[in-house]
């Protein structure tokens, strides 16, 4: 057979392919068994269980909000703008992830040195839901890294999440406390990668708290950079350091 009458054939077969053809010829000999001895029982067990199932099966919910690779809608309220007086410069905040980087690197280098140190530690015990012993944690003790360290990482997430809930409690006009500011700065130092899904909603979450209470600061007052400074320093470092661009200044 010529190469052009072989090209010529094929390309008629494939005209005539159909797609919900059977693959497999069954004998008509075959009987229907509850369990299958040999290859065609099998599959004639299987053609007659596909005939109880639609050809297409429909969605029974409605997956248009959602985002492209999401499998759950989250609501997420608009970004709040800010002030230009308390905006950040692109060169103040690439200064800031660049700090934040090399203290991760300094935590890195000790976590490889764990043997040396880790009689130096605090153990904490934490019920990871019990926001009041959370609470009393944050304000009796100070976030150093022998403390901090000595957190399990399936505590820091709850942590974290405590922590937003006690800055999102600030009230208007004011910023948030000092010690807590550094308890946050601590937790996302110590925070693995890549992320979670989970670690990730509650970092856009604390993104989102610092900038409404940055919302509501008044740019005019005196000390309103000042105050804005460690929510710009969180926001900041939740989008660009931890990729989380579309809250980014």
């Amino acid at each position: 057979m010529s190469l052009k009458k072989y090209l010529k054939t094929m390309k008629d077969d494939e005209d005539n392919l159909d797609i919900v053809s059977p693959c497999f010829k069954i004998s008509p000999d075959v009987q229907l068994k509850e369990v299958p001895t040999n290859g065609e029982e099998y599959l004639l067990k299987v053609i007659k269980e596909r005939k109880n199932i639609a050809a297409v099966t429909k969605c029974n919910k409605d997956y248009s909000k959602f985002a492209e690779n999401q499998s759950q809608y989250v609501h997420e309220f608009p970004r709040l703008s800010v002030p230009e007086k308390l905006k950040p410069t692109i060169e103040w905040q690439n200064m800031q992830v660049a700090d934040f980087s090399e203290t991760r690197m300094y935590i890195s280098r000790l976590l490889s040195k764990r043997k040396i140190w880790k009689n130096n530690i605090n153990i904490i015990e934490i019920k990871p839901t019990c926001v009041i012993e959370w609470k009393q944690f944050f304000s009796t003790h100070i976030p150093t890294l022998s403390c901090v360290l000595g957190l399990q990482h399936a505590l820091l997430d709850q942590g974290l999440e405590v922590l937003t809930d006690i800055i999102s409690r600030t009230k208007p006009g004011n910023t948030i406390e000092h010690k807590t500011g550094q308890w946050v700065y601590a937790f996302l130092a110590c925070t693995q990668l890549p992320l979670l899904s989970d670690t990730t909603s509650i970092l856009r979450n604390l993104a989102r708290k610092c900038a409404e209470i940055r919302f509501r600061l008044n740019p005019d007052e005196e000390n309103a950079i000042t105050a804005a400074t460690p929510l710009n320093i969180f926001i900041c470092l939740v989008a660009r350091y931890f990729r989380q661009y579309d809250l980014a200044d």
